[in-house]
């Protein structure tokens, strides 16, 4: 089988529309977990003028979004003014283990303290070293950092590693150290090298340094990527600027991306949100995301982002990175469906393939899932309903285990039934496969019941072979007993019920003083939230009413997220082609760009003072703390202003705000405008804010 085969058009294009001169039109790429989706869009009118969905290409991600591209069949690739792009690159890079080879320099950190609470945990590379230097909480130098020892480590290591990230202590404050290992990095080597001050102001060593490490890791992958997209845009002849959404929703040049690749981490989510509020025109409300993988939700107030301070996380990796604020829930179009102990219905978290997706690509997978309606009920086994896919031939070393090479092996033809491959192999049961590690780091695909397949039985959709579903999902509740009329109807109403507890807890989160936990986790608050959106109680009545109108997005939107808001009772809006929000999400941003000063207290021999710091700019010492906070006000809004305009900004207005940090004050400028259009657009419509 080969890497083709799996490429497809998920879904007839949209009713083409013609392309008129005169009018300037933008690209939107957005690569979720399950699908790609392309949009071309009126830059004015935000009319969707063609859109595509074609299967993500998880290996690969360029690949799928070339095929979008050339999918939409662009008539004038001179009238395209603009193209951005979402992507889980980043985020799937990261939780993969797909990232580049890197090593972490820490400069004054203290080795015994970091070894003792385990912190080193925290960084997402084994090879760390440690160097004299760092400064204070005042900025000022600890001692002389030893860049002899680190120009002699460059020189030893160069070849053992893809990128270095150097972080020294305090570094916001005073980051000398970082910009004179550079240097002495430079003199010997040319790896790309990431210092943690250029990426956060943080007053947090261990995130700073966790954000250097990880954005090392991606840069060499994010220039690759974006090299592939340069040239697929060169082919199909567009020659516009390219824009990467960062994970606020806000857009930046693809130059910057290729710097900082973890600033697009959750930047699909965040697409979603901003393609929610730019169809559907409302400023405040909370967007749902109906995805294959994921059901992500986010809340735009006042037409801005709702962006968490705290940083992107990423599984278990706490990043300083600012994004949107995001609950993602692990229920999908594509979750597994399976039966757990006294038959009770379970959805997820594991992602894999519909059936009738399957079945619909391959005639011998439909075959045999008809073919079960002439076997005798005593020998139906549950592994019939579950097929392995090869999705990917793993190297050498993957597959040296001989067992999962004969497995590759049987795979490498079609898809087969787990009950075929457990008897061809002489196996008794899935476990002795011992396959985690080939289905986790993606070489093989699982297809069983999901929530697409029981929508093809309920008739909502008929994407694929919904003759398939039918028949799966009656073998299933014949033999787990269940009835099968009520079963495709009982399982999605379950679904919407978890998706109405994740927006209820991700809403009631947002109250900061109350500190409520992730979850519904006691008996009484789970009682009450049932029978909220149940209304089944006969003696008490009780409702949840959201004061926020729900935009639903993604494919099934209809279905499930208008179902989430009748249970919250909140308005419901499905806007136009909100199945491709998050592709138009990904040229509706605005270009924003932040600049910030940190003041501190500083001692000096004549007596107390305050210095400004801002990165690239020479340290400040003023002796008023309110002529500190006045001078540094303007220059982070030049600083700002200027970069923005140089980022493809039109006419950027400008914020400055101010806040207590602890020790330190805060004085950040954000430039915030429409992103300018090649070919000379001077119209620009009104963009969501990030």
């Amino acid at each position: 089988m080969k890497r083709r085969d799996i490429i497809e058009l998920s879904s007839p294009r949209t009713d083409k529309k013609r392309m008129r001169s005169g009018r300037d039109y933008v690209v939107g790429i957005d690569t979720g977990g399950t699908f790609t989706d392309g949009v071309l869009l009126d830059y004015h009118s935000r009319e969707v003028i063609t859109s595509q969905k074609i299967l993500t290409t998880r290996e690969n991600l360029s690949t799928g979004i070339i095929s979008a591209l050339e999918a939409l069949e662009i008539d004038d690739a001179s009238r395209i003014r603009l193209v951005g792009i979402s992507s889980t690159l980043a985020t799937n890079s990261i939780a993969e283990g797909r990232a580049r080879e890197v090593a972490l320099l820490l400069i004054g950190y203290d080795r015994d303290m970091i070894e003792s609470y385990d912190l080193a945990s925290k960084f997402p590379t084994k090879n760390i070293f440690y160097f004299r230097g760092g400064h204070s909480s005042q900025g000022t130098e600890k001692e002389p950092p030893d860049l002899d020892s680190i120009r002699e480590w460059a020189e030893a290591h160069k070849d053992q590693v893809d990128a270095l990230a150097v972080s020294s202590y305090f570094s916001p404050l005073n980051p000398a150290h970082e910009e004179q290992a550079f240097e002495a990095i430079q003199s010997v080597c040319s790896l790309p090298v990431v210092l943690g001050h250029q990426l956060s102001t943080k007053i947090d060593s261990i995130r700073r340094a966790t954000t250097a490490c990880l954005n090392a890791s991606l840069v060499a992958i994010m220039q690759e990527f974006i090299k592939a997209v340069q040239t697929s845009l060169k082919d199909q002849g567009i020659c516009a600027p390219l824009m990467i959404v960062r994970g606020d929703g806000s857009l930046m040049p693809y130059t910057v991306a290729a710097r900082k690749p973890v600033e697009t981490v959750l930047s699909g989510p965040a697409a979603s949100a901003i393609g929610g509020r730019f169809l559907s025109g409302h400023n405040s409300a909370v967007v749902v995301d109906v995805g294959g993988t994921t059901t992500d939700i986010a809340l735009i107030e006042d037409g801005r982002m709702n962006v968490s301070e705290a940083g992107a996380r990423v599984g278990a990796v706490e990043t300083a990175v600012k994004a949107a604020r995001i609950r993602t829930a692990c229920i999908g179009c594509d979750s597994r469906i399976s039966f757990g102990k006294g038959k009770t219905i379970e959805v997820g978290p594991d992602r894999v393939v519909p059936l009738s997706r399957l079945a619909d690509r391959f005639p011998a997978v439909a075959a045999d899932i008809r073919a079960l309606k002439q076997k005798r009920r005593r020998d139906w086994l549950p592994t019939d309903l579950e097929y392995w896919i090869l999705y990917k031939a793993p190297d050498a070393a993957t597959s040296r285990n001989p067992l999962h090479a004969d497995l590759i092996r049987l795979l490498e033809k079609e898809p087969l039934s787990l009950t075929e491959i457990l008897s061809a192999l002489k196996l008794h049961h899935a476990v002795q496969l011992n396959a985690d590690a080939l289905i986790g780091q993606g070489y093989i695909e699982r297809a069983t019941l999901t929530p697409t397949d029981l929508l093809h039985v309920s008739g909502q959709i008929s994407l694929w072979d919904g003759d398939a579903a039918r028949i799966a999902v009656a073998r299933a509740c014949e033999m787990y007993g269940r009835d099968s009329d009520a079963f495709a109807e009982e399982t999605l109403t379950r679904i919407v019920h978890m998706m109405a507890e994740e927006v209820f807890v991700f809403l009631a989160g947002h109250d900061t003083e109350a500190h409520l936990p992730e979850t519904l986790n006691d008996q009484w608050g789970r009682w009450f939230f049932r029978q909220a959106v149940r209304d089944g109680n006969p003696f008490l009545s009780m409702n949840i009413a959201s004061r926020l109108p729900m935009i639903g997005i993604g494919g099934p939107a209809g279905y499930f997220v208008r179902r989430v808001a009748k249970a919250l009772n909140a308005p419901f809006v499905l806007p136009p082609s909100a199945e491709v929000a998050n592709a138009v999400g990904a040229v509706a941003g605005s270009v924003s760009v932040e600049r910030e000063a940190l003041i501190f207290m500083k001692e000096t021999d004549t007596g107390t003072g305050f210095m400004v710091q801002i990165d690239g700019e020479p340290p400040r010492f003023m002796e008023e703390e309110n002529e500190a906070a006045s001078y540094a006000e303007k220059v982070v809004a030049t600083l700002a202003g200027a970069g923005a305009s140089e980022a493809g900004a039109v006419s950027p207005q400008i914020i400055v705000e101010q806040r207590i940090d602890g020790s330190v004050r805060r004085v950040m400028a954000r430039a915030i405008g429409n992103p300018e259009l090649s070919g000379g657009g001077t119209e620009h419509i009104h963009s969501a804010s990030a």
